[in-house]
């Protein structure tokens, strides 16, 4: 029984209860499709591509995985004795902005207390996001856990539509939500550039990726105007947040109705709403509805929950995968999030 560990992402992009409610464990990237089909191992020691490799071909039924965030180990599970060994999952396309349609069913411990098995990485260097604990103290506090907390049946994989919208069928569902003909004409081409600006920085031919100033000129600025705002309604640099967003001119701090945190394309997103929180908070920006953070290819809509923001994303918008909806962030979707960003419901 050899024993494994996997990453769960990040603070602001955690998706360990994918793991826990559907008994699996993702990986990414899922660039090259299939790892049964296609080769990702590419001679590198725990590359990203090595790690895919050895997550399709090397865990093995009753094998035990760790599950961890950061440093943390938050959950011990087995590999069951009937598994597919590993598939394919289109559903996972799009996890917080990651793709990581690699999968593998595990049955995730339940109500086990974890004790000092939580803290065994504490010590730890960075550890990859997939790789075989070799360590033999952790190996045998793994091995000691009792077959018994891995003895139920599988939990079911989501169930949603995750398959992406055609130009005309966003379309009409923003037209049916009641966005004006001129407006979705706008969005949809503010989504195009911004889909395709983000598939050049990734590419060779760019070489380079870009940075905040970068994105929210060519990106963010584009698709608020579709959206409906006006030059006048939006502010850069405004008291140090990247971009702010007025109901009414003049804009002051009274009229603030959003504000948007920026880094650039591919940054971490983690930690990052502590930031505009602090914005909000000094200058005093009481109508403040939403905070907006993004890396060009992501932006995620944050609410408030009474006075207190949600820690959770309420919508998200994918310029790289206009899906129906996602697996994470739970609940959103793209024609809910262009409707709830609109000028006149801000």
């Amino acid at each position: 029984m050899k024993v494994w560990q996997i990453a769960t992402g990040e603070p602001g992009r955690d998706y360990r209860e994918l793991f826990l409610d559907h008994d699996i464990m993702i990986l990414g990237p899922s660039d090259r499709g299939n790892a049964l089909e296609n080769n990702y191992a590419d001679g590198v020691p725990n590359s990203a591509g090595s790690q895919v490799h050895n997550f399709a071909h090397k865990p093995k039924p009753g094998d035990r995985v760790i599950m961890r965030f950061a440093h943390d180990v938050i959950g011990i599970g087995q590999i069951p004795q009937d598994d597919p060994l590993y598939s394919f999952v289109e559903a996972f396309r799009c996890v917080y902005g990651w793709d990581l349609c690699h999968c593998r069913r595990v049955i995730w411990a339940e109500q086990y207390g974890l004790g000092d098995l939580a803290n065994i990485f504490h010590r730890a260097k960075q550890k990859p996001s997939f790789t075989q604990v070799h360590e033999r103290h952790i190996v045998e506090m793994i091995h000691a856990i009792n077959n018994s907390h891995f003895d139920r049946p599988l939990k079911e994989m989501p169930s949603i539509d995750v398959s992406t919208y055609t130009e005309e069928t966003l379309g009409v569902e923003l037209f049916r939500a009641g966005i004006s003909n001129k407006n979705i004409d706008d969005i949809l081409k503010a989504l195009q550039q911004a889909g395709r600006l983000c598939s050049w920085y990734w590419s060779e031919h760019c070489g380079r990726s870009p940075s905040e100033n970068e994105v929210v000129s060519h990106i963010i600025l584009p698709l608020f105007l579709g959206l409906g705002w006006s030059h006048q309604q939006m502010a850069v640099e405004w008291n140090r947040v990247d971009v702010a967003f007025f109901k009414n001119t003049p804009t002051t701090e009274d009229n603030c109705v959003m504000v948007l945190e920026a880094k650039g394309l591919g940054r971490a997103l983690s930690e990052v709403l502590e930031q505009p929180q602090g914005y909000v908070n000094n200058l005093k920006l009481k109508n403040t509805r939403y905070i907006l953070t993004t890396d060009g290819a992501n932006l995620f809509v944050y609410g408030k929950s009474g006075d207190r923001w949600n820690p959770n994303p309420i919508g998200y918008i994918s310029a790289s995968s206009l899906q129906k909806k996602y697996v994470l962030p739970k609940g959103t979707n793209l024609v809910d999030t262009l409707v709830m960003l609109q000028p006149s419901l801000v």
